[in-house]
């Protein structure tokens, strides 16, 4: 008996015309919805569904074009993180970080899991390449800023003078004069 399927199955994809035995088709094809019977009006259905499907994906193609260009087009996009003053960022830029800059910039919705960038650990410009569905692939423009914060910038180190040989000297002697008078000053236990 030949039968049209209507999913995938070990037989063959969705849609196409599949020769399986009577009982197979009556007993377990059939009645799981699984496939027709093959004449001019179940294919003809089946056919309509198709094209309906396939204009439904060129649609969705458009869109995501659409947003592949509006990316494409976009000016930088700027995050700031934490960092030293020569640009060496204190944490990584992360993926959701960066989807999420160009979600607010773009209005777009753009998952974190789409920015196939590395990892972002220096203050710059990079070009993020953005990986959509059907194959397209965006390019984003970032600019990373490391602003430099006050509490977590090294302080600056205030420089001793030198001192001089004889101050060290006199503080010595002058040290060893107090102790020396606390010795004498101390009472003598036992008289």
């Amino acid at each position: 008996m030949e039968v049209i399927l209507l999913q995938d199955t070990e037989y063959g994809d969705k849609g196409a015309v599949v020769k399986v035995s009577g009982g197979y088709a009556r007993n377990f094809l059939f009645p799981h919805r699984l496939a027709v019977p093959n004449n001019a009006g179940n294919l003809r259905h089946v056919e309509s569904i198709a094209a309906q499907r396939q204009k439904k994906i060129e649609k969705e193609k458009q869109e995501v074009q659409a947003v592949a260009d509006k990316i494409n087009g976009a000016d930088e996009i700027e995050i700031k993180a934490k960092g030293s003053e020569n640009g060496q960022l204190f944490g990584a830029i992360t993926h959701q970080q960066i989807a999420d800059a160009l979600n607010a910039s773009l209005g777009t919705q753009i998952d974190r899991r789409r920015v196939q960038l590395k990892s972002v650990k220096e203050a710059g410009k990079y070009n993020v390449p953005v990986k959509l569905t059907f194959g397209i692939t965006a390019t984003a423009k970032l600019k990373v800023t490391a602003e430099a914060d006050k509490k977590t910038a090294a302080p600056e180190k205030k420089l001793r003078k030198p001192r001089k040989k004889e101050e060290i000297a006199a503080e010595i002697e002058a040290q060893e004069k107090a102790a020396a008078e606390t010795v004498q000053e101390a009472p003598a236990n036992g008289d």
